[in-house]
């Protein structure tokens, strides 16, 4: 929880001076997918792309992705034993404390976008995450590379499905 935190604090900070294109609405990020002029990047880990869907036609190429090490199997079978003994009305096992989770940050992140937008013979680039800081500080650091960059105004889940712009998943 402190890790998630620390990143939406890192985002929020970085906001401060934005320097990407600006925010687009869902309507706009689409009009200009359709019309060729933009490539639409998804920045969220590969396993938010899969399993909770996806616009049509974004590529994904995450900014970072986590690993997952499990403490011990003592750890885990302690805390299963504990969780079948206790009455759920007073509590529960908080499973994410049996994994010490670790940010690792894409370092080809900037080549690849690049790329896709070389393959897709284009010269701006749309970001979108779940709901808008990641894909906020994705486009400013892609904005200091000199790529036009833009960001979909309020993510995946309250930009894009909420106008109900097409998209893939579950």
């Amino acid at each position: 929880m402190k890790k998630l935190l620390f990143v939406l604090l890192t985002c929020a900070a970085l906001n401060a001076d934005d320097i990407y294109e600006g925010d687009l609405s869902a309507m706009e990020a689409h009009e200009m997918q359709k019309k060729g002029s933009a490539i639409i990047v998804d920045v969220r880990t590969t396993l938010e792309f899969i399993y909770t869907g996806h616009g049509e036609g974004f590529i994904n190429i995450p900014a970072y992705e986590w690993t997952y090490v499990p403490k011990s199997v003592e750890e885990r079978v302690k805390s299963a034993e504990f969780e079948l003994k206790t009455d759920k009305t007073k509590g529960h096992v908080e499973i994410q404390k049996l994994y010490d989770a670790k940010e690792v940050f894409n370092k080809n992140f900037v080549s690849d976008v690049m790329k896709a937008m070389k393959l897709r013979n284009v010269d701006s680039v749309i970001l979108v995450c779940r709901s808008g800081p990641r894909s906020t500080a994705a486009a400013n650091l892609l904005a200091k590379e000199g790529i036009k960059a833009y960001n979909l105004e309020n993510g995946f889940m309250f930009g894009w499905k909420e106008a109900k712009m097409p998209w893939d998943g579950y």
